[in-house]
């Protein structure tokens, strides 16, 4: 995968569920058959996300006695998924009800 299409995955991810720590968002953009990025790319796709002001740290979760960031969408990012969602839409050939 391309860096920008990890970045859309991402931003899809946290915007259909919310509060996600990197290994569940990186489970949530892998195929059934195990095709998608690595942890280390997701997560230094989040840490970019998170510096251009599009995801921000919502909750904290604690895996296997290890607390970890869970990430949500901030406002800006939250618009930034709805562009790329209708991107998608439009892709497909769908219409866009407004």
């Amino acid at each position: 995968m391309k860096p920008i299409d990890i970045e859309h995955e991402v931003l899809l991810a946290l915007r259909s569920t919310p509060g996600q720590a990197i290994h569940a968002i990186r489970r949530r953009i892998t195929t059934a058959h195990g095709e998608g990025p690595g942890w280390r790319q997701v997560a230094n796709t989040v840490n970019r996300l998170e510096r251009r002001g599009w995801v921000r740290i919502v909750a904290e979760q604690e895996i296997n006695e290890v607390w970890h960031p869970a990430y949500g969408l901030t406002d800006a990012g939250r618009e930034q998924a709805d562009r790329v969602h209708a991107q998608r839409i439009n892709a497909r050939g769908a219409e866009v009800s407004v």
